[in-house]
């Protein structure tokens, strides 16, 4: 009989460890959590030009197309903007020809070029002709997207 309470006590211990081993654990992850959250508030929001050297283009007015409004595509020192998944900037709209324009950057300058498009690039309203300079905040419209330039 007394053994058997012996039994009965030990695994009552056991019980109480694990639990408190599961609330230590919990306080623990969450403290983790707290840290990791308040060092990414103290480094303050991250620039464009600081999550990409080349800046990044975003979608200011997508049309009929379904294109998220604000979606960004992060620049490389060539981009193919165009209809086909195989571009860089790949946009679904009927409008675009597969490969529509060219966004390139040149001596540290970008520049727009139209790839013989049916429906022609703009640039701030002007159709683009030959290649053209594009600066910080200038719209490029392809079909019936137009796309920011933001590279600050």
């Amino acid at each position: 009989m007394i053994m058997f309470d012996i039994a009965n006590l030990s695994i009552g211990v056991i019980i109480l460890l694990l639990r408190v081993a599961v609330v230590f654990l919990l306080y623990f992850f969450l403290w983790q959590v707290v840290r990791v959250v308040s060092r990414d508030l103290r480094a303050g929001p991250a620039s464009p030009a600081q999550q990409n050297p080349y800046g990044q283009l975003v979608v200011t007015s997508s049309g009929q197309t379904g294109i998220p409004v604000g979606k960004v595509f992060p620049l490389s020192p060539v981009m193919l903007i165009g209809r086909s998944t195989e571009t860089e900037v790949a946009l679904n709209d009927t409008f675009l020809s597969s490969e529509h324009a060219r966004l390139e950057r040149r001596d540290g300058v970008w520049s727009l070029e139209d790839l013989n498009s049916t429906n022609g690039t703009y640039l701030n309203g002007f159709e683009v002709r030959a290649s053209t300079e594009v600066n910080d905040g200038d719209v490029i419209r392809v079909g019936r997207v137009e796309l920011k330039l933001v590279v600050r």
